[in-house]
């Protein structure tokens, strides 16, 4: 799937946070956990300095690929370097205690990840942590600590659990869309549900429109961006999912996805809240990147 370039990508007057992005590095020095489920490649944190910083993106948010399980070196290597321009989302288990929420969260952490989204043979992708573990185990420590949690699941999935994870008390942030899948169209009960959600403030959603694309190509997810920004824009964060592992065909690019949500968005007030002020308010960013 091969997205054809629409406008030329600008620059943006203010700091732009991508939400999303992954860092891969020489497995010599930081070995994986697991063995992986797909072929991660060779993208360190110098290979997305450059891709974002040349279409003025200035701040990330580190997630934890899934290769490298528990093992959050790289991750802490990769927050030491970028320093306040980025934060994290770790991964951890039950065996962190109160101590280990504290530390991950002086290192630039500011969420754990949950992930539901399970292999075609119907088994846990390896080095993922599953809802289970937040319910019974780390949602107190999770909220005492001010950090998040972040879920990768089936938007099916996340509306099934929501009563146990409303119990949490703990800011929810969804991967990808919330994971909808678009096929079932704008009026499902799912993705309606959804957007009351986000209108509540129950929720946080990364427009990372990229995955959700597959298979139907970007205007069809427009109007379910559309649906979500006109929600509740304060709840939305803009994403790319750099380097876009796993993913068929040729890649997008961080400068096409940051073109391609400015044209859907064109609002001025609303994409400097996407892009800038929600990121400051839920990663604690300082200073604010509109001072960037």
């Amino acid at each position: 799937m091969r997205p054809e370039t629409r406008t030329n990508p600008l620059p943006f007057k203010h700091g732009v946070c991508d939400c999303h992005v992954h860092v891969f590095d020489d497995p010599e020095t930081f070995p994986f956990e697991n063995t992986p489920a797909y072929a991660p490649p060779f993208s360190p944190a110098s290979s997305l300095v450059a891709e974002a910083t040349r279409v003025g993106v200035s701040h990330v948010v580190l997630v934890q690929p899934t290769p490298y399980g528990r093992n959050l070196d790289l991750l802490r290597a990769t927050l030491k370097k970028l320093g306040a321009q980025a934060r994290g989302i770790g991964v951890a288990d039950a065996s962190i205690g109160a101590d280990g929420f504290t530390a991950l969260k002086g290192e630039g952490i500011a969420g754990l990840r949950f992930v539901e989204n399970l292999l075609p043979d119907g088994s846990r992708m390896p080095g993922t942590v599953p809802l289970d573990t937040l319910f019974q185990k780390l949602a107190p420590d999770l909220a005492e600590a001010g950090m998040h949690a972040e879920i990768w699941a089936p938007l099916s999935t996340t509306l099934e659990r929501w009563p146990e994870l409303e119990k949490t008390r703990v800011p929810i942030v969804l991967d990808h869309m919330g994971g909808f899948d678009p096929q079932l169209g704008l009026e499902h009960p799912h993705f309606q549900r959804l957007l009351a959600l986000v209108r509540d403030d129950a929720v946080w959603v990364k427009l990372a429109v990229c995955r959700r694309a597959i298979g139907v190509g970007y205007d069809a997810i427009r109007p379910f961006h559309d649906a979500l920004v006109e929600a509740n824009s304060h709840r939305l964060l803009w994403a790319t999912d750099f380097p876009f592992v796993r993913f068929p065909g040729t890649p997008p690019t961080i400068p096409y996805l940051l073109d391609l949500f400015k044209m859907w968005v064109s609002d001025s007030v609303l994409i400097e809240r996407i892009l800038s002020g929600n990121p400051t308010k839920r990663y604690g960013f300082q200073p604010s990147l509109r001072d960037q």
